[in-house]
């Protein structure tokens, strides 16, 4: 999911307008504890603004200070920041995060279209996914610190990019290539398109929903088969606002592409109409909204097709977080479907046997 980088496509939007220079800090290792993990990136300004957070407030006030040479220089440079030893207390940090990260600093110029941040910004409206590989280490003069290759359907290929395609695609990681008997050693991550989420309903409580899942980057669709519902509702810039039926949904839209689904429509014979229109789908998450007594009675309504939905059928959807508000149950559901999609269990972090750096 390339949700966590909606920042950088707003930065990118910003920029733009301002015509300035920026600076961009990618974390490309980590070791231990660490606030974030590779490929986490963060804009600094050149009025000291922060566009994104790599470290909680940890290191975030040197780096600023560290690009200030970046911006001078014009050149790419990497920082290391290893909290795991009482030795940052030399620097005046005191993290004591227990961790390392190692961060690459860019200047991004309008010369340039601010690259990478416009490749983000084409992923945000791709279906598609792309690999970002740039260069942290090179004694290449073709090929210096801070040169950025984008792999996608559309590339042009040179010499990099072809080099770059033979890497095995996997998680965010460092990697080293041989050209022209030089060693380059290259930050290389795979970027996915926003994750999608289909609500169907658009009744006042869905507003807030659509509000979360926009302010953590995810593509909003929302769906109903009332024109006064669609009309009436005051939803934060969905990306799709859709008229339909349970009847023509599969006709209107490509359910497959689609991360988590949410029925909330307040009908028994609609939501039954729309989860049948699901049970095709390869959507992973289906949360549906209401008690488990009223989830039981559509799955008898649906019979055979009832079975097409399990394993992803979650109603009530949402964490037990004690929400009553709206705006409390749609947290507990964006919370929900994260837990789920990212295979993790929703409990405190403070029972987990690992710790991350706090902001606080």
């Amino acid at each position: 999911m390339s949700n966590k980088t909606q920042h950088l496509v707003d930065a990118y939007q910003q920029l733009q307008q301002q015509s300035q220079p920026a600076v961009l800090a990618t974390i490309i290792e980590t070791i231990g504890s660490t606030y974030q993990k590779a490929g986490a990136r963060m804009v600094i300004t050149q009025q000291d603004k922060l566009i994104g957070l790599l470290g909680g407030g940890c290191f975030e006030r040197d780096l600023v200070e560290q690009a200030r040479s970046v911006f001078e220089s014009g050149e790419s440079k990497t920082v290391f920041y290893d909290m795991r030893t009482p030795a940052d207390l030399v620097w005046g940090l005191g993290m004591g995060c227990n961790g390392a990260v190692r961060i690459l600093l860019q200047r991004l110029d309008a010369a340039q279209n601010f690259s990478p941040l416009d490749y983000f910004a084409e992923l945000a409206t791709s279906d598609c996914s792309a690999v970002l590989a740039t260069v942290y280490q090179s004694a290449h003069p073709e090929f210096a610190v801070g040169k950025t290759v984008y792999l996608a359907q559309s590339s042009p290929v040179c010499r990099l990019t072809a080099a770059v395609k033979n890497l095995p695609i996997n998680k965010a990681s460092i990697q080293t290539i041989e050209l022209d008997d030089q060693t380059i050693q290259l930050f290389y991550q795979s970027i996915q398109p926003p994750s999608k989420l289909l609500v169907l309903g658009a009744g006042p409580d869905a507003v807030p929903l659509v509000q979360i899942a926009k302010n953590l980057g995810w593509r909003v669709t929302v769906v109903d088969y009332r024109p006064a519902y669609l009309a009436e509702q005051p939803f934060s810039q969905p990306d799709q606002l859709l008229l339909a039926t349970p009847d023509n949904l599969k006709q209107q839209l490509d359910l497959d592409g689609f991360s988590a689904v949410v029925v909330m429509t307040h009908s028994l014979e609609n939501d039954a109409g729309f989860l049948k229109a699901l049970t095709d789908s390869q959507i992973g998450f289906i949360g549906l909204l209401g008690p488990g007594h009223r989830k039981q009675r559509l799955l008898n309504f649906l019979a055979d097709d009832a079975d097409k939905l399990a394993g992803r059928l979650f109603g009530p959807v949402g964490l037990d977080i004690g929400a009553e508000t709206p705006e409390e149950i749609a947290l507990a559901i964006m919370s929900g479907i994260l837990a789920q999609l990212n295979q993790r269990d929703g409990q405190q972090l403070n029972l987990k046997a690992s710790h991350h750096c706090s902001i606080i």
